[in-house]
């Protein structure tokens, strides 16, 4: 299997590593988000944006923790969702979970896929050959110098 992403040019200018991510919301329609690919984020993060589109229920994180970044730290809530991603073949990927929200729209204007998430995968992040991939099942990669 493997997931394509791009190299997307955000409002500041900058090109990030993106993968399409597609997110159930209340009424369990899918809404379409770009995911920063984070390979140091820990857990995958919906940005604030994102989690007011998707009006779905919330829970006060377990007490005693944080959710901590460059910015330091920030306030979260956590929702119980499914995130889908589109194979290269067309057919669908689907994550069940409970994944962290920020509740400041100013946290960040991207939502984060984290490594809960991409430690399911190999990684492939190359600037250089304008990829973004995510490979894991039948796929594989071969790296030649």
């Amino acid at each position: 299997m493997q997931i394509v992403g791009e190299w997307f040019v955000c409002d500041d200018g900058v090109a990030r590593p993106v993968v399409q991510v597609r997110v159930r919301d209340e009424h369990g329609q899918f809404l379409t988000e770009n995911f920063l690919v984070d390979c140091c984020a820990d857990r995958t993060v919906l940005s604030a944006f994102l989690l007011a589109r998707l009006n779905i229920p919330h829970q006060s994180p377990a007490s005693g923790t944080t959710l901590q970044g460059i910015g330091g730290a920030s306030n979260y809530v956590v929702v119980a969702t499914a995130l889908e991603m589109t194979r290269d073949d067309g057919g669908p990927v689907k994550i069940n979970g409970s994944f962290s929200a920020f509740c400041d729209a100013t946290a960040t204007d991207l939502s984060i896929l984290g490594r809960d998430v991409l430690d399911l995968f190999d990684v492939i992040v190359s600037r250089r050959r304008n990829q973004v991939l995510l490979v894991a099942g039948n796929h594989r990669y071969d790296i030649i110098l």
